[in-house]
């Protein structure tokens, strides 16, 4: 209840976020997918390291079990990925196609 004003609730407002509909999303997951393999990579490299090394130390026993715990972070994230990219792609063929119903002229033009 707000103070000074008996029954009056206080309602935080709805904050609707929308995205252009211009949107490259397909874009945005590449871009997303090329973040992950240069991390995937400089994982590599640290457990490369970590082979070669071969150190028994408890610090870096640790850090090599997060890389590997971030590895399997990363395929679930990239699983994910996959599947949003699946319905992107499966939500653009339905746009092109109502669009083209309802504008069969614009088609016959650019033929």
């Amino acid at each position: 209840m707000a103070r000074g004003l008996p029954g009056v609730a206080i309602v935080p407002e709805v904050v609707q976020i929308s995205y252009p509909d211009d949107m490259d999303h397909l874009g945005v997951l590449r871009d997303k997918i090329a973040r992950l393999r240069e991390e995937i990579a400089a994982i590599q490299e640290l457990n490369e390291q970590f082979r070669r090394d071969g150190s028994n130390r408890a610090d870096v026993q640790a850090a090599h079990q997060q890389r590997n715990e971030r590895l399997q972070a990363i395929q679930q994230e990239l699983l994910q990925l996959a599947d949003l990219a699946r319905r992107v792609i499966s939500t653009e063929q339905m746009k092109e196609k109502h669009h083209s119903r309802l504008h069969p002229a614009k088609q016959e033009r650019a033929s």
